[in-house]
């Protein structure tokens, strides 16, 4: 990279680091209680190689985001892409197959499917068939089903498909901006993951479709832009909890991260055990701790976080205390969930981060519930789209070395 560019970058990085910060000391002075954090641990792996892509010695710096319905709606995550973006450069993004689901809505992307496509969602637990870390996979025979999708500003340089291929499996039709399709078979001898890279010039839509010699499975693409940047998958099932993971094809997921190479993995579930009163606290800590084993081991140079969930609460029980005003209380395994995830990133060198102390703690979530305007919808669960981008700004500064200061509860 010539050594213009490499000022561009540093600057650009220089504004991010102020910009951050003036964001997060913006969204703390809604809370009364903000306290110095300690240096964070388990983020060194991402870190470098954020540095090492304001000094232009890498293209490419890649993030993985899994968890529930805080990031499905994508204003959470939002919120970082566009930050990350703007501070050094967009990269492309990946995403889950045509319209997986309800409301679902991809900032900055137009996303249609028309015709006989099925989906299929990983989340109920008697889920089978492949999935890949989407969690959504469709499928279709006929050449009148299409799925395309479009960047609302800018091009992209190349599309990645991600399709799941076999002996009877047939061929993909992909054409860019209305031109000419090219023609991509699925078809392998054993059933198992067919990646198909097709270069575009400058383009800015494209379409998928079945050729109609067999049936295809879409289990996700990527727009590629070319550019020196961040790339952000952010892939959330709303009501997952981490079990959805082992819903998975467990070799499709470990052939997608060994392709992504990402640099940091966000695990974001959490909020769904937590009101689950019989929770096996033992069995989850072990599930959690073989997670991050796996993903280490597909991703030894990758930095992971772990988020302790939102705060939220429920409808007490009759004659039992309403902790949070009205009927509400917090669900009692909501902290103890968090002590776990905690005890076990700092065991397996993860990054931890308790969202919970974006609300002030307990019974924050009815506090902004209650909020002029609401930041929280009355489900005392979800997020309006403000309290989601200012849960997604506490994110960012602490994911970032410019980091200086985190709300903290009573």
């Amino acid at each position: 990279m010539a050594r213009g560019d490499r000022l561009k970058f540093a600057l650009r990085g220089a504004r991010f680091a102020l910009g951050a910060l003036l964001v997060l000391v913006s969204a703390c002075a809604a809370e009364p209680h903000c306290a110095e954090p300690p240096a964070p641990a388990g983020l060194s792996d991402f870190h470098a190689a954020l540095h090492d892509l304001a000094q232009g010695k890498r293209q490419t710096v890649s993030i993985l985001h899994l968890g529930d319905s805080h990031i499905a709606l994508d204003h959470m995550t939002g919120v970082l892409r566009g930050s990350w973006a703007r501070a050094y450069g967009d990269a492309g993004r990946g995403l889950p197959p045509g319209n997986s689901y309800r409301y679902y809505a991809p900032q900055g992307y137009k996303v249609a499917m028309t015709g006989a496509w099925t989906v299929a969602s990983s989340l109920r637990a008697d889920a089978h068939g492949p999935f890949g870390i989407s969690g959504y996979r469709i499928s279709a025979e006929s050449p009148t089903a299409r799925t395309s999708i479009e960047r609302d500003s800018g091009k992209f340089d190349a599309v990645e498909i991600d399709a799941m291929g076999g002996p009877s499996s047939g061929s993909l039709l992909v054409s860019f901006d209305g031109a000419t399709a090219q023609t991509f078979s699925t078809k392998r001898p054993q059933p198992g993951l067919v990646r198909i890279h097709v270069p575009a010039v400058s383009a800015h839509r494209v379409e998928v479709r079945p050729a109609g010699d067999g049936a295809v499975t879409l289990l996700g693409w990527a727009l590629i832009t070319g550019h020196a940047g961040i790339r952000y998958d952010s892939y959330g099932i709303s009501g997952a909890t981490l079990d959805v993971v082992d819903h998975w094809d467990r070799s499709v997921v470990d052939a997608e991260i060994a392709a992504l190479k990402p640099d940091l993995i966000i695990l974001g579930y959490g909020t769904n055990e937590g009101f689950n009163d019989r929770l096996d606290l033992r069995a989850y800590e072990v599930k959690l701790a073989a997670l991050i084993t796996r993903l280490k081991r597909l991703s030894p140079d990758a930095s992971i976080a772990l988020l302790g969930p939102l705060d939220g609460a429920r409808k007490a029980q009759p004659g039992a205390s309403a902790a949070c005003g009205g009927s509400w209380t917090t669900p009692p395994k909501l902290a103890l969930l968090r002590d776990v995830q905690k005890s076990v990133a700092a065991e397996h060198g993860a990054f931890y981060f308790d969202q919970s102390h974006i609300m002030n703690g307990a019974c924050g979530i009815s506090r902004w519930a209650s909020a002029t305007p609401p930041l929280a919808w009355p489900d005392r669960v979800h997020l309006r789209t403000d309290g989601a981008r200012r849960a997604g700004a506490a994110l960012l500064a602490a994911l970032m070395p410019s980091s200086k200061r985190i709300c903290s509860p009573r």
